[in-house]
């Protein structure tokens, strides 16, 4: 999650890699998704992310300026009609190992019940503008192509405009190992109104990878998709966010939290009490998970957090049309 220099919040940054080169994301003429490319793969990631590159690969402090709460002027954010789209079950059995689960609490777990989510949850490696490689964390999603991964913006560019490079999308990481392939990114996606004025808008903290293939198969055909809400409130509702926090387990293992909303702050749409650090920025939020089969509906994705409450962007039109955008790329 991102450092924030805002009084009250004790926070950890989560990835914001960056380019050392290119100029600084221009100021489209309207607000809608922003492409942008990545020229620099590496075949499978193996050219670069070793697996000790991915165990040293750390959290990046947060730039300066890069957010400030919700108070006086707040970003506005259009409303819309729900949009749902189903989980896809990937291979292998769609139940989980019905081991005992933990109660609700603010308090991370590790998650040991297997299910579709110990698949589809993983990490995104990149490399920031300081040449120091960072990670987040982010989950494979449904979609037609079966190619696109949810994360946060933040991992995609910085504080000074400049996109991430070297990423790799690694479903059901373990403490160096990728089981399932390294994906690289081919594309990003965020919206163009998340970084404005020289610094980051957590209300539009969310972004869309669009991966390239391992052993000709989509993330989806390799370990399926969740399923995705657009257009939604947690309130009355359980949650459920997954991510790989550095302060859990060192990041080596799928974390979770899980508890009922709570008021949200700084511009956010969703909050909820959970203590996953850096480290876990990207990591899938989700409502109506079934843990007996790890499946369910993404919301919005774990963004920032003060010292016990996590906060996350919201699902609505503008990521429902950068998901659209990653979609028809």
């Amino acid at each position: 999650m991102r450092t924030l220099a805002v009084a009250g919040l004790t926070t950890l940054l989560l990835g914001s890699g960056a380019v050392a080169a290119p100029a600084a994301l221009a100021a489209p003429e309207k607000d809608g998704p922003v492409e942008h490319r990545i020229a620099t793969t590496y075949a499978a990631g193996d050219g670069y992310w070793t697996p000790e590159r991915m165990r040293a690969a750390r959290p990046l402090t947060a730039p300066a300026g890069s957010a400030k709460p919700a108070t006086g002027r707040a970003t506005t954010l259009a409303a819309g009609d729900p949009v749902e789209i189903a989980p896809a079950p990937g291979p292998g059995p769609k139940r989980a190992k019905g081991l005992p689960l933990a109660p609700m609490a603010a308090a991370q777990q590790t998650w040991k019940s297997g299910g579709l989510i110990a698949k589809t949850a993983g990490k995104v490696f990149g490399t920031g503008g300081n040449g120091k490689d960072f990670v987040a964390s982010g989950t494979v999603v449904n979609s037609t192509d079966g190619d696109v991964i949810v994360t946060v913006a933040h991992a995609m560019i910085d504080g000074d405009g400049r996109w991430s490079t070297n990423l790799v999308f690694v479903p059901a990481y373990k403490d160096g190992a990728a089981p399932y392939g390294k994906f690289t990114a081919r594309t990003m996606y965020i919206w163009s109104g998340y970084y404005k004025d020289n610094a980051h808008q957590p209300p539009l903290d969310f972004g869309m990878l669009v991966v390239n293939k391992v052993k000709s198969k989509t993330p989806v055909q390799t370990v399926g998709g969740q399923g995705l809400r657009f257009n939604v409130t947690t309130e009355g509702t359980s949650n459920h966010l997954f991510g790989y926090p550095s302060n859990g387990n060192g990041g080596k293992t799928l974390q979770y939290c899980s508890g009922e909303s709570v008021d949200p702050s700084y511009g956010m749409k969703y909050a909820m009490l959970c203590d996953m650090g850096g480290g876990s920025s990207g990591g899938p939020w989700f409502q109506e998970f079934n843990r007996t089969t790890g499946t369910g509906y993404v919301i919005s994705a774990h963004a920032l957090r003060n010292t016990t409450t996590s906060y996350g962007a919201y699902s609505g039109p503008e990521a429902l049309a950068t998901f659209r955008a990653a979609v028809a790329a």
